[in-house]
């Protein structure tokens, strides 16, 4: 997982190609309104909400897509682990590019406006969390395909 500034973003469209396109489609909207968006190379999504309890809730992995998720408002804390140290509570739905896992939280961070993090298939991640008081956001969700392997 990456986890950085908004500022340097860009830092890491060598590993995320299809990135530049969708940082561009975030900001040709005029206005972060909750909904899906797509782009060539990709979607997006814009989310509001309230935080829940760290302990509430499962971990997530996506095997399809990686997720770049860009706090616009607010915060959120997230918790991250290996998929491999976690234990799947609903398999892998390719749909929903979504498996739900369980596993020790004690891995997390506060990601605030102005920062983004990045999730991998092998990220497992538990987002839209908090430890002791709420939080509301605004988070922009870039999904990408995850580029064949040579």
């Amino acid at each position: 997982m990456v986890i950085d500034k908004i500022e340097n973003i860009l830092f890491y469209k060598p590993m995320i190609p299809a990135l530049e396109a969708g940082i561009a489609a975030v900001k040709a909207i005029e206005k972060l309104e909750p909904g899906k968006y797509r782009f060539d190379g990709g979607y997006f999504n814009i989310q509001k909400g309230e935080t829940k309890p760290m302990n509430e809730g499962t971990f997530e992995a996506h095997r399809r897509y990686i997720d770049v998720q860009i706090l616009a408002k607010g915060c959120e804390e997230v918790a991250w682990a290996d998929v491999g140290d976690l234990k799947t509570v609903i398999p892998y739905d390719r749909e929903k590019d979504a498996e739900r896992l369980s596993g020790d939280t004690k891995n997390h961070i506060r990601v605030d406006q102005g920062m983004f993090y990045i999730a991998f298939p092998h990220d497992g991640h538990k987002p839209v969390s908090h430890t002791d008081e709420p939080h509301s956001f605004t988070k922009i969700i870039i999904k990408i395909p995850v580029p064949e392997r040579v």
